[in-house]
């Protein structure tokens, strides 16, 4: 068992240093049976049933060669080499094997405005995406604001955009929404007084049943994730 020990400190590092650990979302909400029945109206449903434990070496292995573009019918793909072996999946391939949504509206982004969602998605092609203005968006998440409003950044008191959305402003049924939605689609620890710009579009289309591309998110971040190394790997629990 001892000889074991060197490779189990390695694995226990490699989790420290790259992986954000997630939340199995078996959470006591009071309405839990109502949040599963808005979710599984999108195919979000799937999100309160993840309970993985992350292999990290399969993880790395798997973000190691990663790549990611367009196939001649439009489709966004992804390659990938596993064990010597090349793969190219397709969105609805991906779909498939993980029971995500690949259809409907998209959006990608880490900024919090809500300026930012029309430039979140193609302008054209397979995956363009016309969203809800930033008005009917925030008249449907948010809770109305009574002047003006402010919060604490860097130790400084910093009056908050009118398309900002902070957390403590979401709607109180939607709170647990976005507890899951973080640790199971967005992957992030860290600060969480604001909420993604991303995170308000699904939030719009949870409540109004709209389908969203939850799949095409997903590859996007772990796009970006793949061109920032120092960056935590996400999905390590969706993964395997």
């Amino acid at each position: 068992m001892n000889s074991l020990q060197p490779l189990r400190n390695t694995i226990a590092s490699l989790e420290k240093w790259y992986f954000h650990e997630g939340r199995v979302v078996s959470l006591n909400f009071e309405n839990m049976s109502h949040i599963r029945a808005k979710f599984g109206l999108i195919g979000f449903d799937y999100l309160l049933n993840i309970n993985e434990q992350i292999v990290p070496c399969f993880v790395l292995e798997f973000y190691s060669q990663l790549t990611f573009g367009y196939n001649s019918e439009g489709h966004f793909v992804f390659n990938l080499v596993i064990k010597s072996k090349s793969f190219s999946l397709t969105l609805k391939e991906f779909d498939q094997i993980l029971k995500i949504p690949f259809k409907g509206q998209v959006s990608h982004t880490d900024m919090w405005l809500l300026d930012y969602l029309p430039i979140s998605a193609p302008s054209k092609g397979r995956y363009k995406t016309t969203h809800p203005s930033q008005n009917v968006i925030k008249s449907l998440i948010q809770v109305p604001r009574q002047g003006q409003v402010t919060c604490t950044k860097k130790k400084k008191s910093v009056v908050i955009d009118k398309n900002e959305i902070l957390t403590r402003e979401i709607q109180p049924h939607m709170k647990p929404w976005v507890d899951i939605i973080r640790e199971n689609v967005i992957c992030l620890g860290g600060h969480r007084d604001n909420v993604f710009a991303c995170l308000c579009h699904m939030l719009y289309c949870i409540e109004t049943s709209t389908p969203y591309n939850l799949a095409f998110f997903i590859l996007k971040r772990m796009e970006k994730t793949r061109n920032k190394p120092k960056e935590l790997l996400p999905y390590g629990m969706l993964l395997t």
